[in-house]
């Protein structure tokens, strides 16, 4: 019997490149290789002990039962509050729905603005699972260039207007960005809220990362700019501001009442986010001091700093200071980069140790972009930042004098 053949949709989802290698180096690690995880947006900070407490006190309950679909009442509140008193939005838990993660949150997002083959625009290079998400939807994402030596976040209007097709249905941009770093002025904001008007587009802004902004800059929520307004759709997610990636818990956040009554129906079909971890995130954000944001911050900025200091020091590596958010890109003095990250966790090994980094191919839609570039997530402490990239350092040597370089 001839074997079936997954779905064109199914074919048409990449792997990510932030795990696409992850097998290779739990071979290195098997292997007894130290392996300096650089890949992924995976914080070793501690979670807060007040929401560890909340899963404690939600485990003890009889019955882990399903939640509603919005998601659970107190956490659509106690979130709803932390929110306005951070940016003074006035969102209510009516605005909100609580989705499995930021990921739910743009898939849901995606299905309920887009029809198959309808477009929306992002900037190249971008988060690399956006990809991943459109095919899912049977979205088209059109990359508009800009690279991250760029001046500003985004492209001028005029570059973006001139993509703009019939079948566009919304801008998305990540901000701060996810994989640049770069951060978006309110000028710039204001001029995407603009021009989403005028061409009657949506635009999804994912503010993942919104709390970490660097070298004086002010942590926004676009909806200051644009109380209430109806055409915006904001992506949040307790992961990142809490070292929470494991808990799952984002949310969509929308004053179209349509929209969200769509996003609702979707939600409902898949019945509900888990119980247990909307226990404890509300427990946490009803009890969590202000220090712990303040304390992560500061741990970002020194490790954002190693990074980049320790990067310059190598001949040949260029780099640039992120604004925001944890991670970087940096171009290599390598003809392929993913070539150069399967060798670190294939064939070298520094002192028993070896660096994983993620290739940047996979962040650009047009990937020849970024071909000789790695994203670093600053995840790890500034001592061991140090580390990873002096080991970074000895892989190169080691690579070139393997190719004859």
């Amino acid at each position: 019997m001839e074997i079936l053949s997954p779905s064109h949709r199914a074919k048409k989802t990449p792997p990510s490149p932030i795990r696409k290698l992850a097998g290779l180096a739990q071979k290195a690690a098997e292997r007894g290789t130290h392996v300096y995880r650089l890949n992924i947006g995976q914080p070793d900070l501690t979670s807060p002990t007040e929401f560890l407490d909340g899963v404690r006190a939600s485990a003890a309950k009889p019955v882990v039962a399903y939640e509603a679909s919005r998601g659970s009442a107190e956490l659509l509140s106690v979130w709803s509050d932390y929110i306005n008193r951070s940016y003074s939005i006035n969102v209510s838990p009516e605005q909100m729905l609580i989705t499995m993660g930021a990921s739910e949150a743009l898939i849901f997002t995606f299905m309920v603005c887009c029809d198959p083959g309808d477009e929306i625009l992002i900037f190249d290079p971008t988060y690399a699972n956006y990809i991943g998400f459109a095919a899912i939807a049977g979205v088209r994402l059109v990359p508009i260039p800009f690279p991250p030596n760029a001046k500003g976040a985004v492209p001028d209007r005029s570059d973006i207007e001139r993509y703009i097709s019939p079948y566009t249905r919304a801008v998305l941009v990540c901000n701060p960005n996810n994989p640049t770093g770069s951060v978006c002025s309110d000028d710039e904001l204001r001029m995407l809220i603009s021009l989403c008007h005028d061409k009657e587009l949506f635009l999804v802004v994912d503010e993942t990362y919104r709390e970490f902004v660097y070298d004086g800059l002010k942590p926004r929520c676009v909806f200051e700019l644009a109380p209430k307004d109806p055409s915006i759709i904001v992506i949040d997610s307790l992961s990142k501001r809490f070292s929470l990636c494991g808990a799952r818990i984002g949310c969509m956040i929308t004053w179209h009442e349509q929209v969200m009554q769509a996003a609702l129906h979707i939600a409902q079909a898949r019945l509900a986010a888990p119980t247990i971890e909307q226990d404890a995130a509300a427990h946490m954000l009803t009890s969590v001091g202000e220090s712990y944001i303040k304390q992560a911050y500061a741990e970002y900025l020194s490790r954002r700093d190693a990074a980049v200091d320790s990067l310059r020091a190598i001949p040949g590596v260029t780099t640039f200071v992120p604004k925001g958010g944890f991670y970087l890109l940096a171009e290599l003095p390598v003809d392929d980069a993913e070539d150069f990250a399967t060798f670190m966790l294939t064939e070298f090994s520094h002192q028993g140790q070896t660096t994983f980094v993620a290739p940047a191919a996979g962040f650009y839609m047009l990937r020849e972009m970024g071909r000789k570039s790695i994203r670093i997530a600053f995840v790890l402490n500034a001592q061991d930042t140090r580390k990873a990239i002096a080991v970074l350092d000895a892989g190169l040597s080691a690579y070139k004098a393997k190719k004859g370089r």
